[in-house]
């Protein structure tokens, strides 16, 4: 959980009167100064972004690096832009809640409506550690980094596939892991990535890539699947912007499995020069034991959505239904998935995805009584940050209930994020394409081996 900094009493209203009538500020306001009232603030709250090799375009590590974006902070803080957060207030207390609280935002906006002072050096307190610019670099470094197998290279431009790399575990035993990062080679060219555990296809081995292709003469029985999915696996992180660090409870974590392989699944964005990528994820290991295992899918649909009110079935050996396209200038088109539950979970978080028509999503419980409740509701979802958010609280779900994501996208003019409302929107891998994934991390009562992805 964001740990709340305790500052000093400050009056931004009394900084803001000042300024409008003329005179010197006020000794309430004068007291408020970046070396003991903002940098707490800063490094609890920001730096976890806003510091080399993360996600932020600048860097708040000191007075220097911050004083020029002073006005710029008080504005988003002050509108509620930053830290980003996207949970409607009304439903759920998260662990990871990034919001400001008032005081903190009043604290920065009397600092800079004073002027910005630096403040007694003394004052300042000992800033964060981080370890070779890892976004969990608080734990120390990570106990194993695993990088993909080869450097890729990406053209200039060109419409990319996904692109997937094994690497093969070789740790002897079960491992469970506290922490898991993604850090991508290059930032910019990688739209996304996600991080599996898998065992290969069935007849199929790997090349000198760290791709698989085929055994020739080998006869499948997986009844012609592509050879892009493995059939067994299961997910371990997946990097996106705004997201792709995760730290788990005491007790609690994701399984390492011995003779299985880190799957790389890539999807590359040209950004009109040819660039190259390599990247690795970290993780930290528990020492004591683990008694939970955690589990992360997604709300599937289970045979059926529900698009704008007209159910869609999947058809004879189709995994999913096969879900309308969005049409052109649809501003508020509707879709629902629901996966029921067939034995009791234990549900520890949620994390929406879509691309940039998504316009909002909502997760609602709906208990084997009948009776309903909301667990997130994303009222305003942007595709530039695409949070986990953690329960405080885990909440039991009995065997018989089910998950709903309900959501809807704008393919309008009115979205600034649409590249073409007047074109029916596709749903596949790019960003143009759409999606509609409703990930939900949970737990089983009793833990065993990992979940596999059918």
């Amino acid at each position: 959980m964001t740990k709340r900094v305790q500052t000093r009493t400050t009056v931004a209203v009394g900084a803001l009167a000042v300024l409008a009538f003329g005179g010197a500020p006020d000794a309430a306001a004068e007291e408020v100064t970046y070396t003991a009232d903002v940098a707490p603030i800063l490094y609890e709250n920001c730096l976890v972004c806003h510091r080399p090799g993360q996600v932020a375009p600048m860097a708040f590590r000191d007075y220097a690096e911050t004083r020029p974006w002073a006005r710029a902070i008080r504005d988003k803080v002050l509108s509620g832009e930053m830290p980003p957060w996207f949970a409607d207030p009304r439903y759920g207390t998260w662990l990871n809640d990034r919001r400001l609280t008032q005081e903190e935002m009043d604290t920065i906006a009397a600092w800079v409506d004073a002027g910005a002072p630096l403040g007694d050096p003394a004052d300042l307190p000992e800033p964060p550690a981080f370890s070779d610019n890892w976004a969990l670099g608080d734990m120390g470094d990570p106990d194993l980094i695993v990088p993909m197998p080869v450097t890729v290279e990406v053209p200039a431009d060109g419409e990319q596939a996904y692109q997937q790399y094994y690497v093969k575990n070789d740790l002897p035993e079960d491992r469970f892991i506290k922490g898991i990062e993604v850090r991508p080679g290059n930032r910019a060219a990688v739209h996304h990535a996600v991080i599996d555990m898998a065992r290969l296809p069935p007849c199929s081995r790997l090349d000198a890539r760290g791709q698989i292709e085929p055994i020739d003469g080998c006869e499948r029985d997986d009844g012609g699947q592509q050879f892009v999915f493995a059939r067994e696996s299961y997910k371990l992180i997946g990097y996106a912007p705004g997201k792709g660090f995760q730290r788990y409870r005491p007790g609690t974590g994701k399984r390492i499995s011995p003779g299985w392989y880190y799957r790389f699944d890539q999807h590359y964005t040209p950004i009109g020069t040819p660039q190259t990528d390599r990247t690795e994820i970290g993780l930290w290991f528990h020492d004591e034991a683990v008694e939970t295992e955690m589990i992360q899918k997604m709300v599937s649909g289970s045979g059926a959505f529900i698009a704008e009110d007209v159910e869609v079935i999947a058809g004879a050996g189709q995994r999913r239904p096969r879900v309308p396209n969005i049409p052109p200038h649809a501003g508020n088109w509707k879709l629902v998935a629901t996966t029921p539950f067939t034995e009791s979970v234990t549900l520890f978080a949620l994390a929406p995805h879509m691309h940039l028509r998504g316009k909002d999503m909502k997760y609602v419980l709906v208990r084997p009584d009948g009776s309903e409740e909301t667990l997130l509701s994303v009222p305003n979802y942007d595709f530039n940050w695409q949070l986990f958010y953690e329960l405080v609280e885990p909440i039991e779900i009995e065997a018989g209930s089910k998950l709903m994501t309900i959501g809807h996208f704008d393919n309008s003019l009115r979205n600034r994020y649409n590249p073409a409302p007047d074109r029916e929107v596709f749903w596949a891998e790019q960003s143009w394409d759409e999606m509609f994934n409703g990930f939900y991390e949970y737990s089983v009562a009793m833990p065993g081996k990992p979940q596999t992805e059918n």
